[in-house]
């Protein structure tokens, strides 16, 4: 009898009810409108999610894994990354989803619906095309050759197959042209496509296609061409501070080419993950409550350790010699925490007294001797005693707004698309055109270098370029991508499109290497998940596994 009520219970507690929307609703102006806003709502499966960030923050050469979280295998890339990966299942169920619904959109637009006039059916519809650009980008990147349809799913369908990478591109050039061609420099509603996010999104296609089997003979001409026109046509700039691009209530700044929204309305806050909201603050973090001084505040945020920043990226990409004349280090990261639980204390054998207000712990990015450690009064966390659970953290997604210290919603939009990775885009792309002495490359290297600068370091920055970008190319380019947006979800995607990730991650994250890890060449590509091959009329023969998985 108890297990059967457990069981009754259960079912019950578990039952999920979805409401029904009839075809006919979207050849309505309010149906065709609700598709075309739900079109957007896949992209919070991505961004600022556990999983968007899994797939593009762990197992590269910036971090490595920290004490705690599931998908470590992701890191790793041990066994346990196969077919049934939970991340790659995640990723490829929400982008057809949002792909799915692109697809209604624009029939629905083409046929015409009552009501709604030519010119809006246009613009909505190429906001579904920059939408279903961005999806099948996505996709192309992590599983390479994937299923393209560009028409509406009205039933069942047990048909796929795997379209050739030149196809897919072909397909989200397509619908990044058509955006350019029909949408509006400013949207009308902050948060919806517009011209200039087509074209820094069809930039960032272009620069990868260069290096993938699909390559076109002046794809990085393309990408120079398109980053030159959002940087010179419009009215975007580089913030004078690096630290106010991130600042928290200044999501919204000249610099943002375009953001995922989210708010601080719980009913509208809802996303596809189970945290809901933005919760990329959750993943950074490290266990400062348990240290002298402290306990768990919303200002500091929930102290999960999933990601942790590799040596490399603490010690050699910013070290300690750069961040004399380079801001970026301590803009990113937070290196101190101040008391807020006075009282005496044992720091490292010593009775230390802390006051309300004082520092607590401090990072001090150097290996301090333990006798000078012992004079100061607060806990020093030297680089020699990084490990898994004590790192600076990453301080960009923090969400001091969240209504309570243990909320895992966050109301921060995600920007996307930015000015400085144009800039970045554009310099790649013109090393790869015109070689290390590119002028063009430098200035747009220097652009990005000479806002990170601390003041009166500029010609100390700008004098390095040329010399760091003729002695380590394209490794130069990448440290430099590290520094600007290090931790924003660009990579694993970085590394592949470089051909980089084996070397880097092997270089500088031993996670990867034997005896946790095992990073082999296939692994430039996801693998495909298990269900989408089952559910295939004719199985792996009809769509066939990834090599290597």
């Amino acid at each position: 009898m108890i297990a059967g009520l457990f069981v009754s219970c259960s079912d019950f507690l578990q039952e999920e009810v979805h409401t029904q929307v009839s075809d006919t609703r979207y050849n309505t102006p309010d149906g065709f409108n609700e598709a075309v806003n739900a079109a957007y709502y896949p992209l919070r499966s991505f961004y600022g999610t556990e999983q968007g960030l899994t797939a593009t923050v762990f197992g590269t050469d910036t971090y490595r894994e920290g004490a705690d979280g599931d998908f470590k295998y992701m890191n790793r890339y041990s066994n346990e990354l196969d077919a049934f990966d939970d991340i790659s299942d995640w990723i490829w169920q929400n982008m057809y989803e949002g792909i799915n619904i692109t697809n209604t959109v624009i029939a629905r637009a083409g046929a015409g619906v009552e009501g709604v006039s030519q010119e809006e059916a246009t613009r909505r519809s190429a906001e579904a095309r920059f939408l279903r650009g961005h999806y099948y980008f996505i996709l192309v990147q992590l599983f390479g050759p994937v299923h393209l349809t560009t028409e509406e799913t009205e039933g069942v369908e047990l048909e796929a197959s795997r379209a050739p990478v030149g196809q897919v591109y072909d397909q989200i050039i397509s619908d990044l042209e058509f955006a350019i061609a029909n949408l509006p420099v400013e949207a009308e509603q902050y948060g919806r496509a517009t011209k200039p996010a087509s074209e820094h999104l069809l930039a960032r296609v272009y620069l990868t296609r260069a290096t993938s089997d699909a390559a076109g003979s002046d794809d990085y001409q393309q990408a120079a061409n398109l980053a030159e026109t959002v940087i010179n046509d419009y009215s975007f700039e580089l913030l004078e501070d690096f630290a106010d691009v991130h600042a928290v209530g200044n999501e919204r700044n000249a610099e943002v080419i375009w953001a995922v929204q989210f708010s601080d309305n719980p009913l509208a806050n809802e996303s596809a993950d189970d945290k809901n909201g933005n919760s990329s603050h959750l993943y950074f973090n490290f266990p400062y409550d348990q240290e002298p001084g402290l306990f768990r505040t919303v200002e500091f945020g929930r102290p999960f350790r999933r990601f942790r920043p590799t040596q490399f990226t603490t010690q050699e990409m910013f070290n300690l010699d750069d961040r004399e004349v380079d801001s970026r280090y301590k803009k990113s990261f937070k290196d101190a925490f101040r008391v807020i639980d006075p009282g005496t204390y044992e720091i490292d054998g010593v009775q230390k007294d802390l006051a309300e207000g004082d520092t607590a712990i401090w990072f001090p990015g150097y290996n301090m001797p333990l006798a000078e450690q012992q004079e100061k009064d607060m806990q020093v966390i030297t680089p020699e005693e990084y490990n898994s659970i004590n790192f600076p953290p990453l301080w960009k997604h923090m969400d001091p707004n969240r209504a309570g210290v243990n909320v895992t919603a966050g109301s921060r939009d995600w920007l996307a698309f930015r000015l400085a990775e144009t800039h970045l885009i554009a310099a790649e792309a013109y090393f790869y055109m015109e070689g290390p002495t590119s002028v063009n490359a430098i200035d747009h290297l220097n652009a990005v270098r000479v806002r990170a600068a601390w003041p009166g370091e500029e010609a100390t920055v700008t004098a390095r370029t040329p010399q760091a970008l003729t002695s380590e190319g394209i490794d130069f380019i990448l440290d430099e991508r590290g520094r600007e947006l290090l931790g924003e979800g660009f990579r694993w995607f970085d590394l592949v499109r470089t051909d980089k990730l084996l070397e880097r991650a092997k270089a500088h994250n031993p996670d990867v290497v034997a005896p946790l890890g095992n990073l082999q060449e296939f692994h430039k590509l996801r693998p495909i998940p298990q269900a989408q091959i089952d559910r295939t009329e004719g199985g792996s023969d009809a769509f066939p596994q990834n090599p290597g998985y």
